[in-house]
């Protein structure tokens, strides 16, 4: 018996052929988006997220500061106020929402605002704690200091733009002379273990070494040397030497006075204040040495009262020295 073999027609072997191609190429589709899915939903993804600040750039923000004008500075209340630009450059999907550390803006005008950059104009008044120590030869740092109030240095980390930021060179602070600035980020941890990034502008302004001597040392000094020509008073006369003593004591309080009332109370001493206490140093050794001259002269004793008189104008100047060296180094 012969064998019966059955063959299908060419045309449906090609159909045939191309329905389980499809069906591979579909099948190979369906797995690698499968896979795809699979990857992206193991992987952290960076939009939108917080992510470490030492790990990725992504949470950078790169702020700076140009200063237009100081319209006012208080020295008591240690208040200023302020007129700057300021601007953030950022990538990603961020939002900005700074506020002031250290003051309050009274305006706030936008600039510019586009995807990546914010720039506005700021007005405000800020606050910082002033030192005196140096007075009336001080200068004093003034900042203006800002953080995000959402997010924490782990999702948005300032850092100083310092080639664009600066002062305006037709800055005029009346008074004053403005001798540096910087720009810088720090960590600002606040309990519970949440720190936030603080941006700090920071310029310096102090006052011309001469005017300030001229008016604050060398007036105490004129009256310090009126007082001390007691000195040169015949013993004899020591009515007009007490009453010189009495009456350049008497400037001298007055001129402190009219000094410290430039400044808040503090509870140190200033250098005018050392200077201010070597003068009544001085007032008070005068009228001594007057009161023992007018007690020798009274017990008829002239040439005990001229020599006690010239040994203390001798002594005067050491004991200057003394007293502000001493006032300088423990006071």
């Amino acid at each position: 018996m012969e064998s019966f073999e059955w063959q299908l027609p060419s045309e449906v072997k090609s159909s045939l052929g191309m329905k389980a191609s499809f069906k591979a190429l579909s099948m190979g589709i369906i797995l690698v988006v499968f896979v795809t899915s699979l990857v992206s939903t193991t992987l952290p993804s960076s939009a939108g997220q917080a992510v470490s600040s030492d790990s990725s750039p992504d949470s950078a923000v790169e702020t700076g500061v140009l200063l237009v004008n100081v319209q006012k500075f208080d020295i008591p209340s240690g208040s200023y106020d302020l007129d700057f630009y300021m601007w953030f450059k950022w990538s990603g999907n961020k939002t900005i929402n700074y506020e002031f550390m250290n003051g309050k803006a009274s305006s706030t005008d936008i600039v510019k605002s586009v995807p990546g950059y914010l720039e506005v104009r700021v007005r405000g008044t800020f606050l910082k704690s002033l030192d005196f120590r140096d007075f009336p030869f001080n200068s004093h740092e003034l900042t203006v200091e800002l953080e995000d109030k959402v997010e924490p240095i782990d999702s948005l980390r300032f850092t100083p733009d310092v080639n664009e930021s600066g002062i305006d060179q037709s800055i005029n602070i009346a008074g004053w002379n403005v001798q540096a600035w910087s720009v810088n980020s720090v960590k600002h941890a606040y309990p519970g273990d949440e720190t936030y990034s603080r941006l700090v502008f920071s310029f310096t302004i102090g006052k011309s070494t001469l005017p300030s001597v001229l008016k604050s040392i060398v007036p105490i000094a004129i009256i310090t040397c009126i007082a001390l020509l007691a000195f040169l008073v015949s013993p004899t006369n020591y009515g007009q030497r007490i009453s010189l003593g009495v009456t350049t004591l008497m400037a001298a309080v007055a001129f402190h006075l009219a000094l410290t009332s430039q400044i808040p109370p503090v509870g140190y001493l200033t250098i005018a204040d050392k200077v201010m206490i070597t003068a009544y140093g001085l007032f008070l050794y005068s009228l001594i040495i007057s009161v023992l001259v007018m007690k020798l002269t009274d017990q008829k004793k002239p040439e005990e009262a001229l020599r006690l008189n010239k040994r203390a104008g001798l002594v005067v100047p050491v004991i200057a020295i003394v007293l502000i060296s001493v006032l300088m180094i423990f006071a």
